[in-house]
């Protein structure tokens, strides 16, 4: 899975990058524990920015970690959780 990590008031998170139906959505977690919703990428919008030779999916990254840093996006420790497609999760086998 790809994922972009950064510091937040100390603490190491990832902009974790789950496949879903037709595309990407980007997740912020603190380990296995999801904070927030960053968005999502379709497969249409990806492959027309890789042909232009871009990353949209490293760009929409780096605005979430620019939102949560900047206190436009707020994280929710309290967020529902679901195991994430992909995600090997601690909490949920304990």
């Amino acid at each position: 899975m790809r994922s972009f990590p950064f510091r937040y008031h100390g603490q190491l998170l990832n902009i974790s990058v789950v496949s879903v139906d037709e595309g990407w959505e980007l997740w912020i977690l603190d380990g296995d524990r999801r904070l927030g919703y960053g968005g999502r990428v379709s497969v249409d919008l990806a492959i027309e920015s890789w042909r232009r030779g871009e990353d949209c999916v490293q760009v929409l990254a780096e605005e979430v970690k620019s939102q949560v840093l900047t206190g436009r996006l707020v994280l929710d420790p309290k967020m529902p959780q679901q195991v994430l497609p992909g995600a090997t999760s601690a909490a949920a086998s304990g």
